[in-house]
């Protein structure tokens, strides 16, 4: 028994002796890395050194050293062979990374906890974000700005539509982050929510709109079986001036819509005609009677104008928030 114990313990000695070098061997150190350098035979020259921009370290006895471009393993080796020269009795060394500031990333704007982020590996620009505590309920995942700060396309900015890449679980879409590399998450325009949009769903967006004579126009969280009624009051209710005889609802049907008329105050009194229940990305139009002389004076151009801000408006959430390809 006491035979396998020890070839069970040694086997994993080999192990372990073996196949940590290889994994620290995959990291390359850069500048502004943070390494701790450990001689277990002569622990009071153990130190934590920064890697300076011209990529060298500054060590008790041996003094400057170059780190950068260097495996972990390999900087150990390097360092054993010039302190052996001061110390005899030195024959090795442990060199760890504590902080990749080589790998770091700047988040800004609407995310939960802005600040640098560092890695050993840079993930993807979805799990930076994720990390970071994502997007606050105002921040715009479809207009997430890339800034190159590094050595790949300095200067360069690109826009990217994050939520859509996640929508469709399409992550490799989205461009590689490189060190020093900012990234922005704007705030949404007017400040209107996204809290409720899933990212993790597929398919069309889980979101229904209202615009014209309510008292919070925007975008909402489409749930189950949610009516007309019910979505207007998730905006606040109508203003006074609004005409519930002409509700109008823009259904999306491909790469056109279907247009609905509700007389809602029939409906609320009689409860006919059968309730329509919201589909995903609806758009609810209440429009507005107005008052006073030029209302009842001018019948059609009234709503004509009233008609023409409802579209633009329409026509700018639809633009901000609902970015698809044909």
């Amino acid at each position: 028994m006491s035979a396998k114990i020890l070839m069970i313990f040694g086997c994993g000695l080999i192990t372990i002796l073996f196949l940590c070098p290889i994994a620290m061997a995959d990291y390359t150190i850069g500048i502004d890395d943070v390494l701790g350098v450990v001689f277990w035979q002569a622990p009071v020259l153990n130190q934590s050194v920064v890697v300076n921009s011209d990529g060298k370290i500054t060590l008790a006895v041996i003094g400057d050293i170059t780190a950068a471009g260097l495996s972990p393993s390999a900087l150990a080796k390097k360092i054993v062979e010039q302190i052996s020269r001061f110390n005899r009795d030195i024959s090795q060394a442990t060199v760890t990374v504590t902080s990749y500031g080589s790998q770091i990333v700047f988040v800004e704007g609407e995310v939960v906890n802005p600040g640098k982020y560092a890695h050993e590996v840079i993930p993807d620009l979805w799990t930076i974000i994720k990390e970071m505590g994502g997007a606050t309920a105002v921040g715009d995942l479809r207009n997430v700005k890339i800034v190159r700060g590094g050595t790949v396309d300095p200067g360069k900015i690109t826009s990217v539509d994050v939520l859509a890449a996640v929508s469709s679980r399409e992550l490799s879409s989205l461009p590689k982050i490189y060190p020093h590399d900012v990234i922005q998450v704007p705030r949404t325009i007017s400040g209107v929510s996204t809290t409720g949009m899933s990212t993790e769903s597929t398919g069309t967006r889980n979101v229904y709109y209202v615009v014209g004579a309510v008292a919070r126009p925007g975008v909402f969280t489409l749930e189950p079986g949610l009516g007309v009624l019910e979505a207007i009051a998730m905006a606040g209710g109508t203003l006074p001036s609004a005409n519930l005889h002409e509700v109008r609802i823009n259904s999306r049907a491909g790469d056109f819509s279907n247009v609905y008329r509700f007389d809602m105050d029939k409906q609320t009194s009689l409860g006919i005609p059968q309730r329509y229940i919201l589909r995903p990305e609806d758009a609810i139009v209440v429009k507005d009677r107005g008052t006073g002389f030029f209302s009842a004076t001018f019948p059609i151009l009234r709503d004509v104008v009233a008609l023409a801000g409802t579209v633009v408006t329409t026509w700018l959430l639809i633009r901000t928030y609902q970015r698809t390809n044909p």
